[in-house]
């Protein structure tokens, strides 16, 4: 089902990142879910993109194994955005795919501190539609049995943002998915 419009617009993270148990609300170490046996474990990548800011732009985002290797390349158009606004949408369209595809568990990596503190709470969130995303952002986060979230250097973000990059070209909403020859 396609979200409506509303919908959709609604210094690296300390290095002893916890996550969250939504059911428990407890902190748990990443390495405890981590573990390969967990078959429902993914990575997101996710990262947005404008040219203009604001101007066109778009929202990308991987789906990797615990391993790393990939398994879905996303993209989404955001329209007319600021960079900001695109990086909630790219996180959005990741933890949106990874519930659709059944993953339990996700360790989200992009190298916007904003957003990553924001959904964190470490940061207040002042502008009426940036409060918004980071709310659907958290909702999202709250259906995994386990969520962790952390900034990364924009080196380590490069697949993320080549998608994002490619969507600036969609429409606002349209999603453009790859699979993984061998995992799709």
């Amino acid at each position: 089902v396609m979200p409506t419009n509303m919908e959709r617009n609604q210094n690296h993270v300390a290095a002893g990142l916890k996550s969250f148990s939504a059911s428990q609300q407890k902190p748990v170490p990443w390495k405890n879910y981590a573990d390969p046996r967990h078959q429902k474990s993914c990575i997101i990548e996710f990262d947005g993109a404008s040219k203009g800011n604001p101007g066109q732009a778009g929202a990308g985002a991987i789906l990797r194994a615990t391993d790393g290797s990939e398994i879905w390349r996303l993209r989404e158009g955001v329209g007319l955005a600021t960079n900001n606004v695109a990086e909630y949408r790219a996180v959005i369209l990741g933890l949106r795919s990874a519930l659709e595809k059944g993953f339990q568990h996700v360790n989200v990596r992009g190298d916007s501190q904003l957003v990553c503190c924001q959904i964190q709470g470490k940061w207040k969130t002042k502008n009426e539609n940036m409060a918004n995303l980071c709310k659907v952002a958290k909702e999202l986060a709250k259906k995994f049995v386990t969520f962790a979230i952390e900034q990364v250097p924009r080196e380590s973000n490069s697949d993320a943002d080549a998608q994002a990059n490619r969507a600036i070209t969609l429409r606002d909403g349209e999603v453009e998915m790859e699979g993984s020859r061998s995992r799709a």
